[in-house]
């Protein structure tokens, strides 16, 4: 196994300890034991725990941004409500079917708030985002790009915020915000285009 297979292998591990087990209860004897290392090799790749986390946050947040590449084939398309609603379907999923991935970044979010040696990376990794997102909102909505740059955040704060509200709440109506959040979406854009 080469050294960028084992570095991945304790990047995954992590992942999947940080996930079941949150940033409290997760060790690196436990991540080490996930990835099929030993211990030390995680210190010898990150400095601290919270390194190691904050590398899981970027390299998810990675995965997740090319996720929403499929968007881009709707910029051929008319803007409706519908096809504002496929596109939103990525995020939305995402806390339908990885519910531990929106639990694991507000584990993130704290912990880039309480630590300075993480937040300037969860910083970055928040930027690309936004820079993926902003994108994206340009080539579908056919916006100027300072309106897809100040809709951006605003969209992966819903997105997160959404998330949450669906973690936390089992009664929370997950599919009538979405809905409504694509029907705010396509009046603005229209608002913004005439």
């Amino acid at each position: 196994m080469t050294e960028h297979d084992k570095r991945e292998k304790i990047i995954d591990a992590a992942y999947k300890v940080l996930a079941e087990r949150g940033y409290d209860e997760a060790s690196t004897k436990e991540i080490a034991r996930t990835a099929g290392v030993a211990q030390g090799l995680i210190g010898y790749y990150f400095s601290n725990k919270d390194l190691l986390f904050a590398e899981v946050f970027r390299r998810e947040s990675e995965r997740y941004c090319e996720s929403l590449g499929f968007i881009r084939s709707h910029g051929e398309e008319p803007l409706t409500a519908d096809t504002i609603k496929s596109a939103l379907s990525v995020p939305k999923s995402r806390a339908e079917n990885n519910p531990s991935w929106i639990r694991l970044r507000y584990e993130l979010f704290a912990l880039g708030l309480r630590n300075r040696s993480v937040s300037g990376s969860i910083k970055d990794t928040l930027a690309r985002k936004r820079a993926h997102l902003t994108e994206l909102i340009e080539s579908v909505s056919k916006l100027p790009e300072q309106h897809s740059r100040n809709l951006a955040p605003i969209l992966l704060a819903v997105f997160d915020g959404l998330g949450m509200q669906r973690l936390c709440d089992e009664d929370f109506d997950y599919n009538a915000a979405y809905d409504t959040l694509a029907a705010m979406l396509e009046a603005y854009i229209k608002s913004v285009q005439q």
